[in-house]
């Protein structure tokens, strides 16, 4: 990878760099109207959307996952659609079904033809609908009775699931894992952050607080954000630290299956996208370390997948 610019790229990622930098720290705001505290988590989505990746939300039950999720997508400011996953959900609940009409057949449009979707309790439904959204988060498109049918971009999936849940779920697969960027762990927050929780706009026990939750970017700004990630530029040091980090993962004794090439291609390209934030042109190691837990931790089978990544860090470090 080149660690040189195009002078005229690099004034395009000076103006994008500070206007994300502006999004990021209104985008903790906007969504502190809404949610206390999951600061981290709020970048961490941010970060995955511009890179054109996925996020899996895990957690407890009132934990805030779809209020934050439902947050992220107004701050955004794109077309947003919700599916609430059962075991009786079926494909053509998010894909749509086809109908005829005059003699052709067309496709009646699911929830998936969207720009942010909010794949809520995606442990609730059978695999045969979680190949078809595992189809729609690879490709960008759907298949419908030999027909292809692409989703427009900007396209971005906000997963949620209840790690607790142990009746009528149905596992996230290892290949499914693989397709999210980040996996963010939400835990319960301190006593001080559930007792400002208690003051913020409620209807009853209904949050009442999402109106205050202002668009930042939009359809088109978004994407504008999204291409602005790809002219960032990943020093060969900072590749070859990302590869030997995540090929340790596949070494170590304690891992029965380590991150894939797709996993270090996801964790570059997130780098790139902190780094956007960050206001520089150019990926640093910084990144990477500050990235690797939430974005190889889902896709490691071991015991103690954050050691695993803490230990193939410092091993990629000190080779790069």
């Amino acid at each position: 990878m080149s660690a040189t610019a195009d002078p005229t790229a690099v004034v395009n990622l000076e103006a994008a760099s500070e206007d994300l930098q502006a999004v990021l720290e209104r985008a903790r705001g906007e969504v502190a109207n809404a949610i206390v505290g999951h600061e981290k988590a709020v970048e961490l989505m941010l970060l995955a959307a511009l890179a054109r990746g996925h996020v899996l939300l895990e957690g407890p039950p009132g934990t805030a996952k779809t209020l934050l999720a439902q947050a992220m997508a107004r701050v955004l400011g794109a077309k947003f659609q919700r599916v609430q996953f059962t075991p009786d959900t079926s494909a053509s609940d998010l894909i749509g079904t086809v109908v005829m009409r005059g003699g052709e057949a067309f496709l009646e449009r699911g929830a998936i033809f969207t720009n942010v979707l909010l794949a809520d309790e995606i442990n609730r439904t059978p695999p045969r609908v979680q190949a078809a959204l595992l189809e729609a988060m690879q490709e960008r498109h759907v298949s419908v009775k030999g027909r292809t049918y692409f989703i427009d971009p900007p396209f971005f999936v906000m997963a949620t699931q209840n790690p607790y849940e142990h009746e009528g779920v149905y596992a996230i697969t290892e290949s499914q894992l693989d397709r999210f960027l980040v996996k963010i762990d939400l835990e319960y927050g301190s006593e001080d952050g559930e007792v400002q929780m208690l003051s913020l706009p409620h209807r009853g026990v209904i949050p009442d607080m999402l109106g205050e939750v202002s668009a930042l970017l939009g359809e088109r700004g978004f994407l504008v954000a999204q291409e602005a990630v790809d002219e960032i530029v990943v020093p060969e040091n900072v590749a070859r630290a990302v590869v030997r980090t995540v090929r340790f993962t596949r070494e170590s004794s304690e891992v029965e299956l380590g991150a894939s090439p797709r996993a270090a291609l996801h964790l570059v390209t997130a780098a790139k996208a902190r780094a956007l934030a960050s206001g520089r042109a150019a990926a640093e190691i910084e990144d990477v370390t500050w990235l690797a837990p939430y974005v190889l931790g889902h896709r490691l089978v071991c015991d103690n997948p954050r050691e695993v990544v803490a230990e193939a860090l410092r091993a990629g470090l000190e080779a790069a």
